[in-house]
């Protein structure tokens, strides 16, 4: 019986270069968390309660990276794939609630800016950035944990469908934040759905900030 693409990736991540993946992306995902958070606060592109809001979280999400990452170490080399879902789950969840943070911290602090060129933007597109990343590792980790798949992942007549990695998961995460519509892959999970429109709202909004700000500059 031929394997689904989500048990070719769970058989993956089970190996020792799967096993150092997903300590990575864990990783990853906070150093992207870490340097934008510090980016946005130190430049003064976050300001008022905003700042204060965002430095709050980013000491609990630095004791949560530690605990966590220490513990999906042990998991993981121990072979505890019964802790992993859960360890990673908790800390995703958090990098969005953070994402949703920061974009309230740019909404909040918009009218403070005071920019004088486009080059002033960069803080909308780093938090846009940061939203496609995060969201990226949130699909795939829904796709590869529920029993029968997150997404359908079309292939050509007659062959086997492919194995998904980051680049299609990352090709639906930019397209839900850019075109605020689903990609080739069709979407079977009613979590997932939802997760998506929270993407597309937080995606609406930045453009509102980006557009607003960016006709301040120009007139």
């Amino acid at each position: 019986m031929n394997k689904t693409p989500q048990e070719r990736v769970r058989e993956e991540l089970s190996s020792w270069g799967g096993k150092l993946f997903l300590v990575g992306a864990i990783v990853v995902v906070w150093l992207v968390d870490f340097a934008l958070s510090h980016r946005l606060v130190d430049s003064g592109a976050v300001q008022g309660w905003g700042e204060s809001v965002m430095r709050a979280f980013e000491d609990v999400s630095t004791v949560l990276f530690v605990v966590i990452s220490l513990a999906l170490i042990v998991a993981v080399f121990k072979g505890w794939r019964r802790l992993w879902v859960p360890l990673v789950t908790v800390y995703l969840a958090f990098s969005v609630l953070q994402v949703m943070v920061n974009v309230a911290g740019l909404i909040g602090a918009a009218h403070m800016q005071k920019d004088s060129t486009l080059t002033g933007l960069w803080d909308v597109g780093a938090v846009y950035v940061m939203s496609v990343v995060v969201f990226m590792f949130v699909y795939a980790t829904m796709d590869i944990t529920m029993p029968r798949g997150a997404f359908v992942w079309p292939a050509r007549d007659g062959d086997e469908p492919p194995t998904p990695n980051l680049v299609d998961y990352l090709f639906i995460s930019l397209n839900t934040n850019a075109t605020y519509g689903p990609t080739t892959e069709a979407v079977m999970s009613r979590r997932v759905k939802l997760i998506m429109a929270l993407q597309v709202i937080l995606a609406v909004l930045m453009l509102t900030v980006l557009i607003a700000r960016a006709v301040a500059v120009t007139t």
